[in-house]
């Protein structure tokens, strides 16, 4: 959500299934499964490929396709604003977690962490993520906040029993936008 890869990942999947000889995937097809995640990817497309053969062509080829992502305009400003408020902040992401550090420094973007798919045992939904950004950050569940835009996200959040505001799906709290983030001071949103 503070980068919007959605399109570039609907290109790189489609990239991949051409280059593997694998059917396209339509629009709605992949918005079925957005943010699932390369195990999920494999599963529901390259069956005959390994995990590790998609993990290396989606991270060959990802940057192929950057001219489709997208910082989101207020992404710069919540973390400047989370930071003056003395609040840390990791990036967890599906994503491979070279390549997802590789974008969010395309992307001129800093954060404290970065975890991504390939750094824990196990991807969103399951809460290992959550887990790890906590404990490189080195703050408590109960101190975290997790802001997602998809039910992997909400999912993990819940899994790891961590507060999660929702961008345009619900949440313990839902915002439309990141600058709702930017409307209300960002400690307070964790003390209440």
């Amino acid at each position: 959500m503070l980068i919007d890869s959605y399109d570039v990942w609907f290109h790189v999947l489609n990239h991949t299934a051409r280059e593997f000889g694998a059917a396209p995937v339509s629009r709605e097809v992949f918005a079925s499964g957005w943010g699932q995640g390369i195990e999920k990817d494999v599963e529901r497309f390259f069956p005959d490929r390994t995990v590790r053969e998609v993990e290396a062509f989606y991270h060959a080829h990802f940057m192929d396709h950057a001219t489709h992502l997208r910082v989101d305009p207020d992404a710069r400003a919540v973390i400047g604003a989370a930071r003056a408020a003395g609040l840390t902040q990791a990036l967890i992401t599906n994503t491979p977690g070279p390549l997802a550090r590789r974008i969010l420094a395309a992307a001129e973007l800093e954060l404290d962490a970065v975890v991504g798919g390939t750094d824990v045992p196990r991807g969103k939904p399951a809460p290992d993520m959550v887990l790890e950004a906590c404990r490189v950050l080195r703050v408590t569940t109960a101190q975290a906040l997790v802001v997602g835009d998809s039910r992997y996200d909400r999912d993990a959040a819940a899994a790891a029993n961590v507060r999660f505001v929702g961008l345009r799906i619900d949440g313990d709290r839902r915002i439309e936008g990141l600058a709702e983030l930017l409307d209300s001071p960002l400690a307070s949103m964790l003390a209440s």
